[in-house]
């Protein structure tokens, strides 16, 4: 009767860590299985084996959860061994975000679902926003601003540059700005500017009349 309740406890040991790998719990491993009878012997070795299986598994699961992704993975662990993809996975979209944040917009993910879209989205953004204020900073390089008083004269309207010595007006802007001129003339010159041609021929013909 002592041997068989000796057999019942370890069977209710074996059961109870069976339970607690169940609820995600660490389990135990149970001594003298060996003293189980032959047909029990092999469940109760097999037991132990899958509870210090688990253990190993449940400590590099937790390690990944933590942010610990350099964790080595338990050697012969086929319960944690589909966790090595994750692993792997994690590790390069963390040397992809080193990339990013080094200016290498081209990375991508595709691996990981809702997540590769926002992370893309994330990704197309940030190069669309370089490419903006790398446009800016070139159209900044290019503008030159007037700025201040300029000292112009109110009769021939050149301008005195910082050197003290008078430009001509549309020469001062193109070397201080963007600006190119072309020249034309508006109705109002075009007006004297006739009237003053009308006048010249006219005096020409006059000295040519006179004997």
């Amino acid at each position: 009767m002592a041997d068989e309740n000796l057999q019942l406890e370890k069977l209710r040991l074996l059961n109870g860590q069976l339970a607690r790998i169940l609820h995600g719990e660490k389990g135990e491993t149970v001594e003298s299985v060996d003293d189980l009878d032959p047909a029990l012997k092999e469940l109760g070795a097999t037991v132990n084996q899958l509870v210090a299986t688990f253990n190993d598994m449940r400590d590099f699961i937790n390690s990944l959860a933590h942010g610990d992704l350099e964790v080595s993975l338990p050697p012969h662990n086929l319960l944690a061994s589909p966790f090595k993809q994750l692993q792997a996975s994690l590790l390069h979209l963390t040397w992809q975000t080193r990339q990013i944040a080094a200016g290498d917009y081209s990375q991508r993910v595709y691996f990981m679902g809702d997540f590769s879209t926002a992370f893309n989205s994330m990704v197309e953004a940030l190069e669309e926003k370089r490419c903006t204020e790398n446009l800016l900073r070139e159209a900044q390089a290019k503008v030159k601003h007037l700025e201040g008083i300029i000292p112009i004269c109110m009769y021939c309207k050149k301008i005195r540059n910082d050197m003290e010595s008078w430009q001509q007006l549309e020469q001062y802007i193109t070397e201080h700005s963007e600006a190119l001129f072309s020249h034309g003339i508006c109705p109002e010159c075009f007006g004297k500017a006739s009237s003053q041609l009308g006048n010249m021929k006219a005096k020409m013909e006059e000295v040519k009349v006179k004997p």
